[in-house]
């Protein structure tokens, strides 16, 4: 395999020392060998086929102890990188003028593994939302996280992710575990709250901040605390919700003879398409104490027969306004995607949920890493520049890096065969 990282990116290097992370050098270094390798392989990113990538460094068994024994905890990765990452997303916004106002997005995820997998601490059989019926239940075996990303206009990141078990997989787990080490189960909400609360604690004061959830998160427990933090939320609900108490659905029966309001959208996913949608409006008080709300009956034609609704504490917006908002859940789908198919989140073989962890604050601080990247690229005009051209301006630096070492070692020594020999290691290339 081509070692192709021979030095690491200056600007990788640039972006770990500026977090000031409150890790020992030797570990630096392991976390170094980590990001430059995920961002580099383009296949299965075990430890082993990562550090096969780097140029005169220890082996894949250090990378394995740098997560399963080195006594660091994610705490020293994740404060000092939502700090960053917050400051960074705030001064990059008011350097090209963006509005004050600040969008949360809050969504969990489940990614697959193989059936035979047992022996993995964060991986067990979860119920599969998007492969479920009204008939069937589906279940899968993999990991599920829960995680937050903020937006400014074009700008944003994620501010973090966190694994969660369910409470059946972590009574099974303490049955191994001393009682110093017995892990706790926290609710997906919990989890959320957690995430919410530091957001809250780092926030400066000034901007208007939207949460924006599912209506799997649509509880009011969650809506009430958005609203102690003097945050607004839009979110989508599930039918038998109450409005003026009576169900949400109901309202929509009784105003079946009323006209419609079309709203037309650009699609969140594609460039230039656009969907209308026809939408009625209802105000009044929801239950559980959540106070007055805006609410919305969407449906995609006049014969739909499974409408979506929608709820907004701000008033003072109006329909396309509201949706337009919820709209600016697309980047956590983005997120995934990165996080699972560029930069390997579910491929890691950690036995232990604490190194699992480990794992995942790594993965996100490479994603990080690439969403500072593009905002940087867009303030320098480049408004159509993507997480992936990130990438590969990152893969084509090592390539030029390569391209020199060789060339200037064949000139050293005259011997081109022998400069090509010592960058390979083995006669099959696996260019990534």
């Amino acid at each position: 395999m081509l070692r192709v990282i021979i030095q690491h990116s200056a600007e990788l290097v640039a972006f770990i020392q500026a977090l000031d992370l409150a890790l020992y050098k030797p570990q630096k270094r392991h976390l170094l060998h980590i990001m430059d390798a995920l961002l580099m392989h383009s296949n299965r990113k075990t430890l082993s086929a990562l550090y096969r990538l780097l140029a005169r460094v220890p082996g894949p068994k250090a990378a394995a102890d740098f997560f399963r024994e080195s006594p660091w905890q994610v705490e020293a990765i994740s404060k000092p990188r939502q700090r960053f990452m917050l400051h960074k997303l705030l001064a990059f916004a008011q350097q090209i003028g963006l509005a004050s106002a600040i969008y949360v997005s809050i969504d969990d995820s489940l990614g697959k593994k193989g059936k035979a997998t047992r022996h993995l601490e964060a991986v067990a059989y979860h119920h599969n939302h998007n492969e479920s019926s009204r008939k069937k239940q589906a279940y899968t075996n993999g990991y599920v996280y829960v995680e937050v990303h903020l937006q400014i206009g074009p700008l944003g990141f994620l501010f973090d992710t966190r694994l969660y078990l369910r409470e059946k997989t972590v009574r099974r787990l303490n049955r191994k575990r001393s009682p110093e080490n017995r892990l706790h189960y926290h609710s997906k909400y919990h989890l959320a709250r957690e995430m919410l609360v530091e957001l809250a604690e780092m926030l400066p004061k000034g901007y208007h901040v939207y949460v924006l959830f599912d209506s799997w998160y649509a509880s009011a427990k969650l809506i009430k605390f958005s609203r102690r933090q003097h945050w607004h939320v839009i979110s989508a609900i599930k039918r038998n919700r109450r409005i003026d108490q009576k169900r949400i659905d109901q309202h929509n029966q009784a105003l079946r003879h009323k006209p419609y309001q079309r709203v037309t959208l650009e699609a969140a996913d594609a460039a230039h398409k656009t969907r209308t949608y026809l939408v009625r409006t209802v105000n009044g008080a929801m239950a559980d104490g959540v106070g007055e709300v805006r609410a919305l009956i969407s449906k995609r034609h006049k014969r739909d027969k499974r409408p979506r609704y929608f709820i907004c504490t701000d008033l003072r917006l109006s329909a396309v306004e509201i949706l337009k908002i919820y709209q600016k859940r697309w980047p956590v789908e983005v997120d995934n995607f990165y996080l699972k198919q560029a930069l390997g989140l579910g491929d890691f073989r950690l036995q232990s949920f604490e190194a699992t962890e480990k794992w995942f604050a790594v993965v996100t601080l490479a994603l990080n890493y690439l969403q500072y990247q593009h905002a940087q690229a867009y303030l320098q005009g480049q408004t159509s520049a993507s997480l992936a051209d990130s990438i590969r301006q990152h893969r084509l630096g090592h390539f030029r890096t390569l391209l020199r070492t060789v060339i200037a070692e064949a000139l050293r020594t005259g011997q081109v065969d022998a400069a090509v020999d010592n960058i390979l290691v083995a006669t099959e290339w696996a260019i990534v």
